[in-house]
């Protein structure tokens, strides 16, 4: 069969994650069943952010269109845990009681091309049957797990689901709040992960380069699933296995074997990271894993210097310096590591910086790069401002003039209606923030009137660490 027919096929049978398997008897799929009581949650995404092909005149993306956390009921599948999301964000889904969902939101399979339409993953796997077929019952689907239903233009490769494809690899590796040594790579198979004194366990989160096979990681005799909670002492040796050959899978890949890679864990001495007496660490709190996770990549350090040594600086404002030398310093390592600010010369041809400072060489290598370019003045001259404040849209401009791929502003556009204030943008932002939402970078405040961007908002130093975490996570940086 060729991979034509193999697609095609695939589009209009139960393979599809939507599926096309007779759903569960419910009075209503998406109801809450009679008599029966939760057994916990599991969080739901549905979002349309692919970008639609030049010249097409497809409609644009919809950016997410329903997320939350849903109750788990033991006769739930993955299919009517959508549906009781979407019921409860009033958000019309068509077609789930039947098995195969042809429109979300009144946009629907075909809008796009004849490839087009709703696909769903479970922990980020494109599952081998329907979402109907995925179930408490069976096994599969269980409280905590994450369930996404993506729009697609191209029949799955556009989200990561390839059919004509058996690339076992791994690629990308989350770590949350540690340093993995060295950075994780495709094909390198050895790590060492070094984490803060006092670590009892960490979370790994590793993405398949294809999502139509599982990966998971092992610790002793037991598996555990993408994103859970590993258990951990020093020396610890985790395994992370992607496409076992026994797993279930829509691809023909029995007889290719599965990629493995082993980390080892180490914790404390030169495996320690910095903690900050201004910092909330409790579990409650929203950023203070971010700052775990900046600070042991040595990406903002706290202040060394003045009253505030030692601290991290939680609330205050975050510098275009900074900046620079937070970007620079994950750029450029080995520079940053021999760096010594007395001997630094400012290189740059307009005002803002100067020599022998912390951020001299990172200024250098911002500018240089178009990474910064500088604030114009109302008289034509342009000023680094080392020492001017960061608002939300020139961090966002930054990162994108930094990880965009060529080609990816352009085709994200500058619709930013899907925020309540989008339209208060700087117009040289708008393709940045296109861009970011599109790739789930930002997502707004979720405020009773709306998402809001807050465009021009000064960013704190804690809001910074929390937007790069989700970058490294993301595989944007």
């Amino acid at each position: 069969m060729t991979v034509k027919r193999k697609l095609i096929s695939l589009l209009l049978s139960a393979v599809v994650a939507c599926g096309l398997v007779p759903s569960m008897a419910f009075a209503a799929i998406g109801d809450i069943p009679s008599g029966e009581t939760p057994i916990g949650q599991v969080h739901i995404s549905i979002s349309d952010t692919v970008a639609r092909p030049a010249g097409t005149g497809y409609p644009a993306p919809c950016g997410t269109i329903a997320e939350g956390d849903v109750d788990l009921y033991p006769s739930d599948s993955a299919m009517s845990a959508i549906v009781r999301l979407a019921n409860e964000k009033g958000v019309a889904v068509v077609g789930a009681d039947k098995g195969y969902i042809t429109s979300v939101a009144g946009f629907g399979e075909f809008d796009c091309g004849k490839k087009s339409g709703w696909m769903g993953t479970i922990d980020d796997w494109f599952a081998n049957t329907g979402l109907s077929s995925v179930t408490v019952s069976a096994g599969t689907l269980e409280p905590g797990d994450e369930i996404d239903l993506m729009y697609t233009v191209d029949g799955g490769p556009d989200l990561g689901s390839n059919w004509s494809s058996n690339d076992k690899t791994v690629a990308s590796l989350a770590v949350g709040a540690g340093i993995l040594s060295p950075s994780f790579s495709a094909d390198a198979h050895s790590y060492t992960l070094k984490l803060p004194e006092g670590s009892t366990s960490v979370v790994l989160t590793p993405t398949a380069t294809n999502k139509n096979f599982q990966v998971k990681a092992r610790f002793g005799d037991t598996w555990y699933k993408r994103g859970a909670e590993i258990p951990v002492t020093s020396g610890s040796v985790i395994e992370i296995v992607c496409g076992d050959p026994s797993w279930p899978t829509m691809n023909d890949a029995a007889n290719v074997p599965a990629q493995r890679y082993e980390i080892t864990v180490q914790i404390g001495s030169s495996g320690s990271v910095s903690v900050f007496p201004d910092v909330d660490y409790s579990e409650s709190s929203w950023y203070g894993d971010a700052v775990t996770f900046v600070a042991a990549r040595g990406l903002i350090t706290g202040y060394t210097d003045g009253d505030k040594a030692g601290l991290f600086g939680v609330g205050d404002t975050l510098t275009r310096g900074q900046l620079a030398t937070i970007l620079w310093r994950n750029a450029c390592p080995d520079e940053y590591a021999s760096y010594d600010p007395k001997t630094a010369k400012n290189e740059i041809d307009i005002a803002g910086s100067a020599d022998g400072m912390y951020y001299t060489a990172a200024v250098n290598w911002a500018f240089a790069n178009g990474v910064i370019t500088g604030i114009e003045h109302p008289d034509g001259t342009r000023d680094f401002a080392a020492e001017g404040k960061v608002s939300f849209e020139q961090l966002i401009t930054v990162l994108a003039r930094l990880c965009a791929a060529p080609g990816e502003l352009e085709s994200a556009g500058s619709d930013l209606s899907a925020f309540a204030d989008g339209d208060l943008a700087s117009d040289w932002s708008r393709n940045a923030f296109a861009w970011a939402a599109e790739k789930g970078l930002v997502e707004g405040y979720d405020w009773p009137a709306g998402k809001f961007l807050v465009p021009g908002e000064n960013v704190a130093r804690e809001r910074v660490a929390v937007v790069l975490m989700r970058a490294f996570e993301m595989g944007i940086i």
